[in-house]
This record gives C-alpha cells, structure tokens and sequence, in this order.
C-alpha cells in the first residue's frame, strides 16, 4: 500500500515539474481492484431482489388475508346486532300478540260486554304504550303547536282565525321516531290566514 502512495506522490512531483496536465495514472492493477469493489455481481443482485420480491408478495398476501378475516368478522357482527335487535322488538311483540289473542278469544264469547271489550282494548293500548316506550319509540302528536315539515307532513290547509298561522289544527295520524329517526310523520291539517 505504501508502494502505491510512493508512486502517486512520484507521479504528482513530476507533474509540477512539467507543463503537461495531470492525468490520473494508477496501474491496470490498482484500477482492477476498485472495479472488483464497486461491481456486484449481477447473480447476487437478482437473487437479492427474487427475495426481495418474495418477501413483499408474502407481505401482500398476509394483509389480504387480514383484510378477508375483518371483512368476515364485521359482516358477522353487523349480522349479530341486526338479530339482537330483532330479537328485541319480536319478543315485545309477543307481549302485543298474546293480548291481542286473548281479547280476540273473548270477542267470540256470546256473553260479551260491551264494557269487557273497551277494557280490554284500552289494556292493549297501553300494553302497547309500554312497549314502545322500552324500545324508545316517541309519539309525535303535534296538535295546536307550531308546523315542523321535519316531523309532520301537512295533508291539508284550513282557514281559522283564532290560530296563528302555521300551527297544527287536527293530527289525521300521529308520527312516531325512534330517538332521532323519524319512523312516520304526523299527517296533519295546517291553519292559514283569510286573505
């Protein structure tokens, strides 16, 4: 290695004693030895990259593969909180239903009082009450307060001068939500103003 900075030191001494430009001399030696370092061999490099290669493709296959099982493992609980649901408001129903068949059963009894049958109907309304209540469903029943076309949808108009105009003078059919999803409008008759 000495051997080498005395002939570049050499080399360079003789330059600055002659007008010519100093051209880099190393040996056909020296050079060989650089190329060997910065030369890969072009077999190792495709057997780096074939790895390389390998590598990422297992990569994209696990995360498919993830990707697969969090599709599946939502679907299913998107599927089990649709039948929690349903399992909830069917076995309220049933609380509906069986009254339902009992004032049924007695409607067909030939001893009926008239008396018997509005109790038990005002039994199922508010067997019926409670029940929505539970699931948290809300009446809308907007009568003699202001028009709101987000809860009600007016059916018809009507001249009254003892309103303001725009308040809601007959519910044709109350509007039920479920907390903050409406489920039906109120069908309404709105006041107006004589011109």
């Amino acid at each position: 290695m000495e051997n080498k900075e005395n002939k570049k030191n050499n080399v360079n001494e003789e330059h600055k004693n002659s007008s010519e430009p100093l051209v880099n001399e190393q040996t056909n030696e020296e050079a060989s030895e650089d190329d060997r370092d910065i030369k890969v061999d072009p077999q190792d490099r495709q057997n780096e990259l074939a790895e390389e290669n390998a590598r990422l493709n297992d990569l994209l296959l696990r995360s498919k593969a993830d990707f697969e099982n969090l599709q599946k493992r939502t679907l299913k609980q998107i599927q089990q909180a649709q039948l929690f649901s349903t399992e909830k408001l069917s076995s309220e129903l049933l609380i509906i239903m069986d009254s339902l068949e009992t004032v049924n059963n007695l409607s067909k009894d030939s001893n009926l009082k008239i008396d018997n049958l509005i109790e038990g109907n005002s039994l199922l309304l508010k067997t019926t009450t409670e029940v929505f209540e539970k699931l948290g469903i809300e009446e809308i029943n907007p009568l003699n307060k202001d028009f709101d076309p987000e809860l009600h949808q007016a059916m018809a108009t009507k001249e009254d001068e003892k309103s303001s105009e725009n308040t809601v003078l007959e519910v044709m059919q109350k509007g039920y939500k479920l907390k903050s999803k409406l489920l039906r409008p109120a069908l309404v008759i709105v006041s107006k103003k004589n011109k």
